[in-house]
């Protein structure tokens, strides 16, 4: 079973992103569009606070690629360790901290002059969300194979009766 905490970061993460899908489809209704942006813009800043009052073992902690985690990944690419996706690594951590600012710079620039740089970042974005979509469906998919290929562990079946416990 899950912690609450983390049941709360999965329901943030649904939050963010609706909003940015909301925020991106909507250019036409302009008000929907302006309201998602800010919902973005919001629900970045409380990412950023619960993160900086959160511990550091906590799922909300902001997700900083530690030299440990620098080290590891050096170490697996090294080796080409298929490790290196099938745990948080760098690339869904970096991946993930550069969604919340693309998105959230995305949605400020829409109160810049001028279209062109906000459709532009908006796009960019988009890019980056994708990228960080496909680290995390190939790891958890890698996963899934690895769990699969590995063999199941030996465990006797309940209430079965063991050779020297039955009378003769």
């Amino acid at each position: 079973m899950k912690s609450l905490s983390f049941n709360l970061l999965l329901f943030w993460h649904g939050l963010f992103a609706g909003s940015y899908i909301v925020a991106f489809l909507t250019d036409d209704a302009l008000g929907m569009h302006i309201a998602a942006g800010w919902f973005v813009i919001g629900l970045g800043a409380f990412r950023l606070l619960i993160a900086l009052l959160a511990p550091e073992r906590s799922c909300w902690s902001l997700p900083l690629p530690s030299p440990v985690l620098v080290k590891a990944f050096k170490r697996q690419w090294a080796a080409r360790d298929a490790g290196i996706v099938l745990e948080r690594n760098l690339f869904i951590v970096a991946s993930g901290l550069i969604v919340l600012m693309g998105a959230v710079l995305a949605s400020l620039s829409g109160y810049l002059p001028g279209d062109d740089l906000h459709e532009g970042i908006a796009n960019l974005s988009l890019a980056v969300v994708l990228g960080h979509v496909a680290f995390i469906l190939l790891s958890q998919g890698l996963k899934k194979i690895k769990a699969l290929a590995s063999p199941a562990p030996a465990k006797p079946l309940p209430n079965r009766p063991t050779s020297s416990s039955t009378p003769i």
